[in-house]
């Protein structure tokens, strides 16, 4: 076993049940991106103070881009789901 392997199985047997459930989850949408007619994805990893790295999945820099700017007007609009009326701000 190669030492990426051992660094998976150390994280794995620390991980709760729930966090594998929910590991498993991400690798199954994650390998659904290889093949034909995969999806796409961007994974961003974040630094302790900063953006750590980026990778994207079947897609290149420009549907990277077009996806981040989706998942910006997603949250943004989680964000709001809720909230009072502008008008109700004053």
């Amino acid at each position: 076993m190669d030492h990426d392997e051992q660094t998976l199985e150390a994280k794995l047997a620390l991980m709760s049940d729930e966090e594998k459930q929910h590991f498993k989850m991400v690798i199954l949408e994650l390998v659904q991106c290889y093949g034909p007619d995969g999806k796409q994805a961007v994974i961003l990893f974040h630094g302790s103070d900063k953006l750590g790295g980026i990778v994207t999945l079947n897609c290149d820099a420009m549907e990277a881009s077009a996806l981040l700017l989706e998942a910006n007007d997603f949250f943004g609009f989680l964000n709001v789901i809720g909230a009072p009326p502008k008008e109700a701000f004053n």
